[in-house]
């Protein structure tokens, strides 16, 4: 006789298979009474799920996807992906990365994703994703989990650090140190995609606000790749020039990443600023370049972050509800040797 299959219940309770897999795994977006006609009909036809036939019966793939912006080198990503990692992979799992460099590469992984239903749970690090995409893993039933996501919409669970809160401490310290001309630094390369350090700019812009400062004495620096010029030295000089060049020239900058920062006090020394004598800088990150820079920085732990959005993951994929789905994990400040009091001349 043959042996009984995921289908075969399928037909008997009158749903798709898909149904009969959330049904089964004790998912919640399965009707009480359609659960019921589920299990009657699996246990009429001894249907039971067995390790041997995990993808196929019970649904599990022991496959989560983890969507990376840029590059899976990069300080944050690296990080966050080892929390990940060190969580998923004591578990069973295999923890697969996908780097999206473009839209393009995002809309390829969705589109192969209905049909081929090989991951247990989708990972989305420090990117949003579009209603029409956040449909297809809710149809999929497929548990998204953020880590440092700009928004929760149509996410299971997440887990981040407040950007927009950090930015603005970054800003009352250097109010506090008596900076009144302010300045904040975009990264230089920008992702394609909407990305969670684009909210510590709001953060900047309102803590300006909140501490007194005219608009004359605030200067965005947007990246310098927007307009196409090339290379790191080139980038940098490029910022520098734009500070040097404004109308009043600022004694305090936040910039959205450390390596960003060490690159410009580079740059900024080089042609003879003292810092923080005539200029004080902030990172972000307190990754390992803003140690040996001598940075004054925002402290975030991704590899704490990618771990907490991994336990958030396992718990979904279980059936379960995490007791704190959207975590927010504390950040603090480091300081350093890049921040001092404004000196009256530099003022």
């Amino acid at each position: 006789m043959a042996r009984t299959t995921i289908s075969d219940v399928a037909e008997a309770a009158g749903v798709s298979v898909s149904t009969v897999s959330r049904a089964l795994r004790g998912l919640d977006k399965v009707n009480p009474d359609t659960r019921k006609r589920v299990e009657r009909a699996a246990e009429e036809l001894n249907f039971s799920f067995s390790k041997s036939a995990s993808s196929l019966a019970s649904g599990k793939t022991m496959k989560v996807a983890v969507l990376l912006p840029n590059e899976i080198s990069g300080w944050f990503n690296s990080h966050a992906f080892e929390g990940v990692y060190e969580v998923l992979s004591r578990q069973g799992y295999d923890v697969i990365p996908n780097v999206m460099w473009e839209r393009r590469d995002l809309d390829r992984f969705f589109k192969t994703l209905p049909n081929n239903q090989n991951v247990d749970a989708v990972i989305v690090v420090s990117f949003d994703l579009d209603d029409a995409k956040k449909r297809i893993l809710s149809e999929l039933t497929v548990p998204v989990i953020g880590i440092n996501t700009p928004t929760d919409d149509g996410l299971d669970a997440s887990a981040k650090i407040d950007d927009f809160a950090a930015m603005r401490a970054a800003v009352r310290l250097l109010h506090s140190l008596g900076h009144r001309h302010l300045a904040y630094i975009e990264q230089p390369v920008v992702s394609p995609l909407p990305c969670s350090a684009e909210i510590r700019l709001d953060g900047f812009r309102t803590a300006v606000r909140e501490v007194g400062c005219d608009d004359d004495d605030v200067l965005v620096v947007p990246s310098i790749a927007r307009s196409g010029v090339p290379g790191e030295q080139e980038e940098y000089s490029g910022i520098a020039a734009q500070l040097l060049s404004a109308p009043v020239r600022p004694t305090g900058i936040c910039v959205e990443h450390d390596a960003c920062a060490a690159s410009l006090i580079k740059e900024l020394r080089r042609l003879g600023w003292d810092i923080p004598g005539e200029v004080s800088v902030i990172g972000f990150d307190d990754s390992d370049v803003a140690a040996v820079a001598g940075l004054t920085t925002i402290h975030q732990n991704p590899i704490e972050t990618g771990r907490q959005a991994a336990l958030r993951a396992l718990a979904l994929m279980r059936g379960e509800r995490p007791a704190d789905p959207y975590l927010i994990l504390p950040t603090s400040m480091v300081l350093r040797d890049t921040t001092g009091p404004v000196i009256e001349s530099a003022a």
